[in-house]
């Protein structure tokens, strides 16, 4: 079913910004401070939506009134505006990792165009733009071809023989950029650009849309996950981050959240008895639950900050001294022994020294170092929802003081080898 023209294409909502708003974003996270739009159907709508956003870019807005012949008209339209630049030209339509965009010209001063070769991961592929490449250049292009060797992505560099190419297919009643394009192959002035297995999707149905988003939301996973992250966590924390998307939330705001959660199970554990262990251990796993859904928010509305990553590094360490001295606390007022604080200072210093040279491990060999001890903070603080739910809190602070430390001893070993 294609999707419903409710609003203008480009406005179309997706994970808490619109098909436009997120290609524009990707634009800016390589660099790209400058675009000229060229609207057609309400444009009106597009540039309000546009101007109120404030993306970051420069934006020059073209209307051209006879959008219904085609896109190459479209494309055409942009001449004065782009006639003595080297540009991309993108779809509104088409979502992409930005990434796929990679450097922009190998300076052989022709036009490129974007394929994929992965054809047995291409959505929908019976409606794709296919091209048979001859020689490794572009043959033959489009959507009625039997025999192909891949599909055009939906992206092009243009020299401004593109404008050429598009006066002459225009004027000879061919009104696609397809057509164009063929022309610059048929000249032997189209390179092309290996996706190479990066994302990207032509939204042009709701099935299309539902698999966008399953794709991108299953992108959210990192590689620096922990255990717990990537069997548990994440399964929940997607699903709460697609409705706080929706939202003016800001992932500043969430991280603040997960904060106070943390707090606030501190405070509950202060209390001692086992009710509260149960209640604090329930809301300490939550917030580790919601605390993935702060980078979750920045990644899918493309404002991941450095900021965001200081300021929830900062709030994560107050959190971890919180909830392990409330626990330490509550269970001292209950039970009067004080080899709880002996333990709980060794968790605490292991905790912090593990993530401190977690830091310097990756400072010093510039890339992330292997974890011999899997306890990144999700399974940590798993352990501690775990501990207090069953009642085992000197057992559960044993167990991270003697993980952790041992962990930091490894490390401080490896580093003095390589560094001697």
């Amino acid at each position: 079913m294609r999707l419903q023209q409710a609003v203008p294409k480009p406005l179309t909502p997706f994970l808490g910004l619109t098909l436009i708003e997120r290609i524009l974003l990707s634009l800016k996270q390589k660099g790209i401070t400058e675009a000229v739009i060229v609207t057609g159907y309400r444009s009106g709508d597009v540039i309000e939506k546009l101007n109120e956003r404030k993306i970051g870019i420069k934006l020059t807005f073209i209307e051209n009134p006879e959008w219904e012949k085609g896109n190459g008209v479209s494309a055409l339209r942009a001449k004065p505006a782009l006639e003595n630049e080297n540009f991309l030209l993108l779809m509104c339509d088409h979502l992409f990792d930005p990434d796929i965009l990679g450097p922009l010209s190998d300076g052989s001063g022709r036009s490129a165009m974007w394929i994929d070769r992965g054809l047995d991961n291409i959505f929908d592929i019976e409606d794709a733009t296919k091209v048979r490449l001859e020689s490794g250049a572009p043959g033959k292009i489009g959507k009625n071809l039997k025999d192909f060797d891949a599909v055009d992505c939906g992206i092009f560099y243009c020299t401004n023989e593109i404008f050429a190419a598009l006066e002459r297919t225009v004027s000879e009643g061919k009104y696609q950029l397809a057509d164009a394009i063929q022309y610059l192959a048929d000249k032997g002035r189209l390179d092309t650009v290996d996706a190479a297995g990066k994302f990207w999707i032509d939204i042009d149905t709701v099935k299309s849309l539902r698999y966008a988003k399953k794709r991108v939301l299953d992108s959210l996973s990192k590689p620096s996950d922990g255990a717990i992250s990537r069997l548990f966590n994440r399964r929940i924390s997607k699903h709460i981050t697609c409705q706080l998307v929706k939202t003016g939330i800001s992932p500043n705001m969430v991280s603040l959240i997960a904060f106070l959660l943390i707090f606030f199970s501190s405070v509950v554990f202060a209390f001692g008895e086992r009710l509260y262990l149960l209640i604090g251990g329930i809301l300490v796993q939550f917030s580790s639950i919601l605390d993935g859904c702060d980078g979750e928010i920045a990644r899918l509305k493309l404002i991941s900050s450095r900021y965001g990553n200081f300021l929830d590094s900062v709030l994560d360490r107050y959190a971890d001294s919180l909830v392990i001295f409330g626990l330490a606390y509550g269970y001292w007022t209950y039970h009067k022994d004080f080899l709880v604080w002996v333990l709980g200072f060794f968790a605490l210093a292991g905790v912090f020294a593990f993530s401190y040279t977690n830091a310097r491990y990756e400072a010093i060999f510039e890339r992330p170092g292997p974890i011999r001890v899997p306890l990144r903070r999700d399974v940590r603080l798993f352990m501690v929802a775990v501990g207090a739910i069953t009642n085992q809190v000197m057992i559960t602070f044993l167990i991270l003081a003697a993980l952790t430390n041992i962990e930091v001893v490894r490390r401080i070993i490896v580093v003095r080898r390589f560094l001697s």
